[in-house]
């Protein structure tokens, strides 16, 4: 018998969980969703995370992950496509099993484009380009698909398009080649304007679904640059009527005759979130708790626009609960004249919304640098626990992001961009977003030699 190195005295070994990078170079906005999704497909036995971003070049991107074979493979979905990190593709998974993307520009042409898998569960058998056609009803920015169970045979769509506003559509799933047709025409959801000749104001909005019959939305009632107070609200779509209903639901308004008038000095508290005196409101993240209640994350900016205060809303059944998170420091970014108002971010996890990861700024071992943090939120809104999830980096962590369905603490549950951001465009000479994308993965830390296996 041969001799052993097993050490019998050693420290048993355990799980960490660092940070790696997905890739080096990519990008992604935050109205724009699901920017990546894990599908289990019970027909198939296919278990798969799709995750999508833009480059620095302007191409849109995939990276398919396979939990069952742990492999992954990446796709580039379009070439050369327009430098902006408003573009980040997001994803459908269909009943069948194929997947769709959509992607489009910001706000310059009228145009959605997609492509349809012709296998399921598979970006590598992505068929051909198609265009989803909006002239007449706006440009298209941040497209937000899903499908309903109370709508079977569709898909609803919701961007930002007509008079710069939120707006929705229904279209038929794809047939076999990938093409679909438009049920129900683009309607504008809500109308910040004062008069149709008014421009510049346009609410940002971000959506969920209970699956079923609703869709849920918290919007501003404009871009936080332009209005100080600009308030937070929230509504659900009832889409078998196509009427829009406050969080106790009553209803404000039928899109059938029209959009609903927003004000802001709003006061049903159904409607509005949250107003502030001199306080820039901007949205983040929605999704739906165990009972059905809407949570909501939203930053408040104070006028200067230096300060950005990161909080928690929970509808209670009669009101807004709102929790005070952290500091989120000051805009995120290396370019001190733009885009003030652009925060390190925050995420829910879909799947239990009382998570939430946020973008901190933290004086670490490289100077003060926005790290990670997992924030962990009690049923009645008080903060349990709060962990840093990266510690003394290089280069500034932002923009987190739960992957929709993840199992957290899985491979690929929570992705982030990290490094030096200047600008959402990358074109005509301009420094951009010149950053990667980063996850956390498993190794093995044996104890006793002080070593780690990062392919285990």
């Amino acid at each position: 018998m041969t001799s052993s190195n097993i050490n019998l005295n050693a420290e048993p070994e355990r799980i960490e969980r660092i940070p790696i990078t997905l890739t080096g170079d990519g990008a992604w906005c935050w109205f724009a969703d699901p920017r990546a999704l894990r599908h289990v497909n019970a027909a198939t036995g296919s278990d798969k995370t799709y995750i999508g971003y833009i480059d620095v070049a302007g191409s849109i991107q995939a990276v398919q992950y396979d939990h069952v074979t742990q492999e992954r493979k990446q796709v580039r979905v379009r070439e050369g496509f327009q430098q902006d990190d408003h573009n980040n593709p997001t994803f459908l998974a269909l009943r069948d099993g194929r997947v769709m993307i959509f992607y489009a520009e910001h706000s310059t042409t009228p145009y959605f484009y997609y492509r349809v898998t012709a296998r399921p569960d598979d970006l590598e058998t992505l068929g051909p380009e198609k265009i989803i056609d909006t002239t007449g009803y706006g440009n298209t920015t941040y497209p937000s698909p899903f499908v309903m169970t109370d709508q079977p045979g569709y898909f609803y769509l919701l961007w930002r398009g007509m008079n710069w506003h939120p707006t929705v559509a229904r279209y038929t799933l794809p047939d076999p080649d990938g093409d679909v047709t438009c049920a129900m025409e683009p309607k504008q959801i809500m109308d910040s304007r004062c008069s149709e000749q008014e421009t510049g104001k346009r609410p940002y909005a971000k959506y969920e679904t209970n699956g079923k019959d609703k869709i849920m939305m918290t919007y501003t009632y404009t871009h936080p640059d332009n209005m100080i107070p600009n308030s937070l609200y929230y509504s659900y779509l009832d889409v078998n009527t196509l009427t829009l209903h406050g969080a106790d639901g009553h209803q404000l308004a039928d899109l059938n005759r029209g959009p609903l008038k927003l004000d802001n000095n709003e006061t049903d508290p159904a409607h509005l979130v949250d107003r502030q005196p001199r306080i820039r409101n901007w949205n983040w993240d929605i999704a739906v708790d165990k009972e059905g209640y809407p949570v909501i994350l939203f930053v408040r900016i104070n006028e200067d626009k230096d300060r950005h205060h990161y909080c928690y809303a929970k509808w209670s059944g009669s009101d807004w609960r709102i929790t005070p998170l952290a500091d989120g420091g000051r805009w995120f970014h290396q370019n001190d004249q733009r885009e003030l108002c652009y925060s390190g971010g925050m995420t829910l996890d879909h799947n239990n919304p009382s998570i939430v990861y946020m973008s901190i700024p933290v004086q670490g071992a490289y100077g003060e640098v926005f790290e990670i943090h997992q924030c962990v939120i009690a049923h009645d809104g008080v903060i349990v626990e709060i962990n840093q999830v990266t510690e003394n980096s290089t280069h500034n962590n932002v923009r987190p992001f739960v992957v929709r369905h993840a199992a957290l603490g899985e491979a690929y549950d929570l992705i982030w961009m990290h490094g030096d951001y200047y600008y959402w465009d990358h074109s005509q000479g301009r420094l951009g977003y010149t950053t990667g994308l980063r996850t956390l993965c498993e190794i093995v830390a044996i104890e006793d030699e002080g070593k780690t296996d990062p392919s285990a």
